[in-house]
């Protein structure tokens, strides 16, 4: 297992880049479920906004 976890003596730049790697999907996934939402709300108060008239 420490051999895996060694990564050949690389360990030092491949933990942190699958790290790094990780956060930067979480991020993408948060930031698109919340500009998601947004439009959704967007839309909801232009049909509101067309149904007043």
């Amino acid at each position: 297992m420490m051999r895996f976890l060694d990564m050949g003596g690389y360990y030092p730049w491949v933990w942190p880049s699958f790290a790094v790697t990780l956060a930067v999907m979480g991020l993408n996934i948060y930031w698109a479920r919340r500009l998601l939402a947004r439009a959704r709300l967007t839309a909801l108060r232009r049909l509101q906004m067309q149904e007043e008239k």
